[in-house]
Order: structure tokens, then sequence, then C-alpha cells
């Protein structure tokens, strides 16, 4: 009876709560549900954009093979570092098989990193022999020790309190699978998103041409952690020919892709661990069929690896608490993986040490067997410090600050200027609203607006199952613990960072876990089909939102590589080409030691032809190069510099000088004043407007090789 009355005023809420967020939410001028409903209408299109037209011949997915297998052996390799590692500091015994497969593969991922890291440092990042001795070495050192490996470990706990219902744990399952090979799938395509294209895919090419890690002057992301990137040049390594680059970043990609895949099964553990297989199980398919899931991990955006290390330190921490004789046994072992987990996220993004590293190390201090355990957050620091320090190391070595470009005020550091550091500062800030300051009741109402009904990709699951998980009776000091986390990462989001609402991706795990709480708080037969039903229906709608170019991400699964290389990605959605054309004409006419100047465009990792380019927090190359000369001294210098080409985005230097107080040197009538009617710069047509970009060459750049 008290399931009857909760659940009949619940889903008149839900379903008023969901129509709005549906109607209310805009993406290019249109609500989410009419865009949905159009996709729908049209769902019998979908294949020939997947296969990027009508044209069959396009077709080819077997060419995914080589990536998905040198994937595979990462995942695999990393498993088994991790394996050992964990079986090295005996903190296997109070894991059962699926936390320790999926906890081994989270510490072997990060320490692989870090060896790629050290390798590069050492300028050896081309070495195939150096490079791939880890994959060799780790089986070597798992055959040795097989029988521990593969010995029996305990069961996991089913948490008698509740039925297992296995045949809905299966169905949520073969659900989940759509969301998954989606992932994966898009994640095997070419960065689209542009901070993938500027630096998560970007700079990881850019240090294995050069064959080591170094300073990047022009790129002042490319001087911060970027743990989960490295693997791609692993990938890189393992790849042949000149387009090794190309193809070992798709294995890059794939390996962060993964991340969302071992978080959802992570989250099932928790749940049968915890709550209730049931319970795990809705919590993983909410977790997974969440656009925004989809969205960072077909993006090549690390937030899902975030999402994950973030996860999985908080859930050692609820083991290492649990009153048993095996989490006790083995309790400074646990601090350990705990603190590597934590560390490993803070390698991903330095924010990391505010979200999670700081609430766990004050949860160990204060909440372990006795207060103010010293020891315990001793080791926990230590850990932290060996899975991240080496990236803090390597800074203040090449840039002379350790949180490079952070802290710059404190530590200076390469290429910073005060001028600079506000330019920094000021991008990053919480954003003040007209009134002048950030902290009111409007801004509070705008973030929770935004949170609620306006974010893009979330799933209206979220608030309604989040409320229910109130009602939960059971396990109140598990859930209860999930709420805190939860809240002091919405209440540091909120006063510290600049309120993008994907940065809230890291705590979308322990937000299913409550709605996987909040739907099975009651065993009832009318609870049961009323928040079952809902869920199907939601969990229908993201799934053809993350199918189609709803999801903003490059859909063309079936196309060869050998086309989509070729190819300008187009979202047919938003009418919008992530690649401009202009990239295409260089790869083809620009040849080295020939090289093009980008002003303006940041989004260069298909460029395959040598380049100069800067982000909009560093100096502009073209004012670097060309201010303050004469004509014979500019020409002078695209000659020493071999430039041949310059390519102008003017519609980005907008945004950079609205958004980011750019540099405005550059500007049409500079350059036609200066340089064209000078003849030093002689226009490309190209069937863009003009306002927009414009594309030069060099006048007489083809005679220098001749002189």
């Amino acid at each position: 009876m008290q399931a009857l009355t909760i659940a009949v005023p619940f889903v008149i809420a839900a379903v008023a709560y969901i129509w709005l967020f549906y109607t209310t939410n805009e993406i290019k001028g249109r609500s989410l549900g009419g865009w949905i409903l159009n996709v729908v209408v049209l769902i019998h299109e979908l294949p020939f954009m997947w296969m990027g037209n009508d044209d069959f011949s396009r077709v080819g997915i077997l060419d995914r093979v080589p990536i998905l297998l040198a994937t595979a052996v990462i995942l695999g390799t990393g498993y088994l570092a991790g394996r050992l590692l964990m079986q090295f500091f005996r903190a296997e015994s109070a894991l059962t098989v699926l936390e320790q497969t999926i906890l081994a593969i989270g510490v072997g991922l990060n320490t692989l990193s870090l060896y790629i890291l050290l390798v590069g440092l050492a300028g050896g990042l081309r070495n195939r022999l150096v490079m791939l001795a880890p994959i060799v070495l780790v089986a070597v050192a798992a055959a040795f020790r097989r029988r521990d490996l593969w010995r029996a470990r305990p069961r996991t706990p089913t948490n008698g309190s509740r039925p297992v219902h296995a045949a809905e744990q299966r169905v949520a399952f073969w659900i989940s699978i759509p969301f998954a090979v989606t992932m994966i799938a898009g994640a095997i395509l070419p960065p689209w998103h542009f901070d993938a294209r500027e630096y998560h895919a970007e700079i990881p090419k850019e240090w294995y041409q050069q064959g080591r890690i170094a300073f990047v002057p022009h790129n002042v992301y490319g001087n911060m952690p970027l743990a989960a990137e490295l693997h791609g040049i692993t990938g890189m390594n393992m790849m042949r020919g000149e387009a090794a680059w190309w193809y070992g970043t798709l294995v890059g990609e794939a390996v962060i892709a993964s991340y969302a895949l071992l978080t959802a099964l992570l989250i099932f553990a928790f749940g049968v661990r915890f709550l209730s297989p049931p319970a795990g199980a809705l919590a993983a398919l909410i977790y997974i069929s969440t656009p925004w899931i989809a969205y960072v991990s077909t993006a090549g955006l690390i937030d899902g690896v975030s999402a994950f290390y973030l996860f999985a330190s908080c859930y050692v921490f609820l083991i290492w608490k649990q009153p048993t004789g095996e989490a006790t046994a083995n309790s400074r072992s646990l601090i350990l993986i705990m603190g590597f987990l934590a560390g490993s996220a803070v390698g991903c993004k330095y924010p990391a040490v505010v979200f999670v590293v700081a609430p766990l190390g004050a949860g160990v201090l204060l909440l372990g067997a006795r207060r103010f355990d010293l020891k315990a957050a001793a080791v926990f620091t230590i850990a932290v410090a060996v899975a991240c320090g080496p990236w803090f190391v390597k800074n203040a070595v090449l840039a002379d600050n350790p949180t490079y470009p952070l802290l710059s005020d404190v530590f200076g550091g390469k290429t910073r200027t005060p001028e600079k550091n506000r330019q920094w500062q000021r991008a990053h800030r919480v954003p003040e609203k007209e009134h002048g300051h950030a902290f009111g009741l409007s801004d509070m109402r705008a973030s929770a607006e935004m949170l609620l009904v306006e974010s893009d990709y979330a799933s209206p699951l979220l608030v309604p199952l989040m409320i229910m998980s109130l009602f939960a009776r059971r396990h109140r000091s598990v859930l209860t613990l999930l709420a805190v986390m939860i809240a002091f990462n919405v209440v540091a989001w909120w006063c510290l960072t600049h309120r993008v609402d994907r940065f809230l991706v890291p705590i979308l795990p322990l937000a299913a876990l409550l709605c996987g709480a909040g739907a099975t708080w009651s065993d009832e037969v009318v609870w049961h089909r009323c928040s079952r039903v809902l869920i199907l229906v939601v969990t229908a709608i993201n799934l053809v939102f993350v199918i189609s170019p709803l999801c903003s991400q490059d859909i063309r699964f079936l196309v060869s590589y050998r086309e989509i290389r070729n190819d300008i990605p187009h979202n047919p959605a938003f009418d919008i080409n992530w690649v401009h054309p202009a990239h295409r004409y260089l790869n083809e006419t620009v040849r080295p030691p020939y090289r093009a100047m980008l002003v303006g465009e940041a989004q260069v990792f298909d460029m395959e032809v040598p380049i100069l380019y800067n982000t909009c927090f560093d100096d502009c190359v073209f004012e670097k190069a060309m201010k303050g000369l004469s004509k014979e001294q500019r020409i002078a210098a695209f000659r020493d510099q071999h430039v041949s080409h310059v390519f102008i985005f003017w519609q980005e230097l907008d945004r950079y000088r609205r958004s980011y107080d750019y540099s405005d040197y550059v500007t049409p009538e500079l350059i036609q004043r200066e340089f064209i009617a000078t003849g030093i710069l002689k226009e490309i047509p190209m069937p863009t407007p003009r306002a927009s970009s414009q594309l030069f060459e060099v006048d007489g750049w083809r005679k220098w090789a001749g002189e």
C-alpha cells in the first residue's frame, strides 16, 4: 500500500518533469523533444548516415580489427600489470573477482601511462622495443605467477536483504550492449571535438612525431597532466607506416572509451556488494545510457576516465571502512590502492586534487578506526604522489612550474606573463553576470536550471530516481556517503570552477547508484512496474539520441578508414563541418620542409603537414613573427621559417577575442594593407565566406627551393 501511495504521485511528477526536460531543453534553437521526434520519424535514414551517404562502396569495417586488437592488448596488459601490483601489496583478499578485475585494469593502465611518461622524457617514444617492452615483460611475469593470478577468489556478496532478480539483470545487460557498441564504434573514428583535436589527441601526436615528451610553448594544454591520453602513443608504436600516429590515436581513444564500460561493470559490482544485484544492474544501465557518457567517450574527452578513478577510489574507501575481517587485515593495502586510484585521477586532470584527493584524504584521516590516523593518511598521500607525482616533477623541470599553467603567480613558468596569467584566470574563473558577482540567488537558479533541465546530454532519469533514493531504508550509511560526495563535488564545482556542466560527469557513477537504490527501494509489484517502465522508455529515447547526430558525434560507423581520411566529417543534423576545407587543401599542397602557419586555428589534429599554430592562451605565431617588420624582413621571416601558406580563421579569432581577451593584432585591414597590397601574401579561393576564413600562399615560396 505504501508503494502505491508513493508510486502514483511519483509517476505523475516524473512524467511532468520528463516532459519539461524534453520540451525546455534546446539544441541549436530547437527543443530536444522535437529533435528526437524528427529522428524517430526518419530513423530509416540512420543506416545511410552511418555510411556517410547512400554509397555502399564506402562501407568497410574490417579495418577496425587492428585497432580493436591493439586496444585489447593494452587493456589486457593493464589488467595483468594491475593484478601483479595488487597481489604484491596484498590488496586482493578483500576483493571479489569482478572487483579485482576492474580495479586491476585501472591501476595497471595508469602504471603503463607512467612508464610512457618516463620513456618519453628520456626521448624514447619512437623506440618500439622500449615502448612495447611492458607488454612482453608483464606477460612473462604473469606466466610465472599464473597460479596465484587465477586461483579462486571469494564470490561476490549478494547482500541477502533482497532476492536476486537474475532475469532483470540479464535484461539490463542486453539493453546496455547497444550503448557500449556505439561508444566503441564512435571512439575509433577520428577526433571531432574541439578539445580533442586541439590537445587530447594533438599533443600525443606531436610528442610521438618528435620522439619525446617536452615542453610545448605553443599549446598551454600540452603541459598539463595527460595520463589517459598517453596510451595513444603505445598504439602509434603498434601501428606501421606514415599514418601510424593517426591509427594509434584511434587506439588511444578506444582505451579512453573503455573506461565507461569498466565503470558500468564496477557500478554493478558496487550494487551487488553494498545494495543489491538489481540496484547495481539498473544503476549500471542508467549510467551507460546517459548521453553524457556516449558524448565524452566518442569525443575522445577524458571526463569518463576521471569518473572511473573518482568512483573506483570511493569504492575502495567504502570497502576499507567496512568492519570486516578481510578489510581490517588489509587496511594499509586498501589505502595504497585507494590512494593510487585517486592519484590517477589527478594524473588525468589537476582539479581531481580538490574533487577526489581532498575529500578522500579527509575521510582516511577522520573516518578510520581511530580519529586523526596520521599513518593511514601518510600511506594515502604517498600512494597519491606515486600515481601523479611524476607529472608535477616533469612540469617543475620543463616548465619551471610544477602546476603549470596554474598558480603562475606563485611559481611563474615558461612563457607565462602577468597578462597571460590574468587572461587564463579570467577565462577559468567563476562566471560573473550583469550584476557583477557570481554567488547570488539568481546564479544559483541559473545553475540549477542548467543541471535540471538545460544540460544537453543529461538523462531525465537522474533527478527523479535520485529523489526516490530518499525512501530507501536499507543501506542508509552507504547512500549517505554517496550523497555527501556528490554534494561536495557540486558545491566545489559551483564555487571554484567556471560551471561547465560537463565537468560534473565524474560524479555520474555515484548519481547512478542513488538512482539504482531509488528504483529498487520497494519490492512491491506496483512500484516495480512503474519504475521499470519509466526506465525503459527514457533509455529507449536515450538510445535514439546517441546513435544519431543529435549527440553531436561523428556517426560514420560503417565507413572505411580509407574513405574517412579523405572526407570532411559533417554533422547532418546541425549542418556543421568538423574539419575546415583549408586543412584538406594544405595537406595536399604543402610539402616538407615547408609548412603552414595557422592563425586563430588550434583544431589541428588532422593536419598531416608541418605547421605553426598556437592556442588562444599562447603567443600568436603570426604576431610574433611579423609585428614591426618591413616588407623585406617579413618575406625573409617566412622564408627562414619555411612558411609557404597562411590560414587565418577569422571566425575563431573573433571568438577568441570575445571570450578570452586574445591579441587584436591580426585583423582583415592589417592583412589587406600590409600583406596583400604589398604582395607578400596571395589569396587562394576557398568554398567558405571570406569573412569566416581566408587562405593565402606566400608569394614566391615555390622559388625558394631552387635558390
